[in-house]
């Protein structure tokens, strides 16, 4: 048995060490270079980019302890979905940055409102991000990208892609992310295609993965 909420917990104090550690490391530059305008912007600055990866964290935290345990209830508000997107990919290119990795995102705008859980849709991609750092070797790059559908079976939605290319074992991932079949008790990647399949539900979106560029392609309905 994996308990997942425990492992869960393992990675989200990794990721927050990150940013804590920053903010202290800041307000020490801070604290010596108070006289000098320019690097006093500078650290403050970074102290409130890494205070607000802090908070994104503990939210999505909050939020996924609760879908693991089958105790969360959605909130729906009325929001700009490619917005939303676009806010989740800024806060995850720092954490891609900390492993050696690109993230490029290229969201594209939508002019109306859906009703969406924020919280749920940023740990969906927050999630799906997750899951491309367990698999995506360093010095690589991870593009996302956000369009309306033009099909005529799917006209009105908007397409949600994330590919990397050249991924060692790319068909072992796709078939976790298909099977939900956990390959040890420390499967990071399994608690983010748990976590992927279990939001997924909740926002009644649904998803595909297959081996594209000797690589992964993941591509959410919304």
């Amino acid at each position: 048995m994996i308990d997942h909420n425990a492992l869960l917990l393992q990675v989200m104090a990794h990721d927050l060490l990150a940013p804590l550690t920053a903010t202290k490391w800041q307000v020490e530059l801070l604290e010596k270079a108070y006289k000098d305008k320019e690097k006093r912007e500078k650290y403050l600055s970074g102290i409130s980019a890494s205070t607000e990866l802090g908070i994104a964290l503990t939210k999505h935290a909050h939020v996924a302890g609760k879908i693991l345990s089958n105790a969360y209830e959605s909130e729906i508000t009325k929001t700009n979905l490619p917005v939303e997107i676009r806010q989740a990919a800024t806060e995850l290119k720092l954490q891609y940055e900390r492993h050696g990795l690109i993230l490029e995102a290229e969201i594209e705008d939508e002019d109306k409102e859906r009703s969406l859980d924020v919280s749920l849709t940023k740990l969906f991609i927050w999630s799906i991000a997750k899951f491309f750092l367990t698999c995506v070797p360093p010095q690589m790059k991870v593009t996302m990208r956000g369009f309306r559908a033009q099909k005529e079976t799917i006209d009105g939605k908007y397409i949600f892609i994330i590919l990397a290319e050249k991924v060692p074992n790319a068909q072992e991932y796709v078939n976790l992310i298909i099977s939900q079949e956990a390959r040890g008790a420390l499967d990071q990647s399994f608690v983010f295609s748990k976590l992927i399949n279990d939001v997924a539900s909740y926002l009644n979106v649904s998803y595909s993965a297959d081996v594209q560029s000797e690589g992964i392609s993941l591509e959410v309905i919304f």
